[in-house]
């Protein structure tokens, strides 16, 4: 699993908690969307864990992203999302 949140310590409360999970692991955490679609890239994740909010871009555009790399790239493993946000 990717988690992917600008804030730091939601990301890494988010860590903790996937890593305690029977069958998940944390393979990565990426703090904006740009690094998000690098680690996604570079990991390939089954899961991204996702935040809507985002510095640079927001989450429902990175979840577009990542489906049009996995279009042009058809060995790629699609990727499944869940989104979250810890905003008020």
């Amino acid at each position: 699993m990717l988690v992917v949140d600008d804030d730091f310590m939601v990301a890494k409360l988010h860590s903790r908690y996937v890593s305690v999970m029977d069958g998940f692991t944390v393979v990565g955490v990426a703090h904006n969307g740009a690094d998000a679609l690098r680690a996604a890239e570079r990991l390939r994740p089954d899961l991204v864990l996702l935040d809507i909010y985002l510095p640079d871009m927001d989450g429902i555009d990175v979840l577009r992203a990542l489906r049009a790399a996995e279009e042009q790239d058809t060995s790629r493993p699609s990727t499944d999302a869940l989104f979250i946000t810890a905003a008020r």
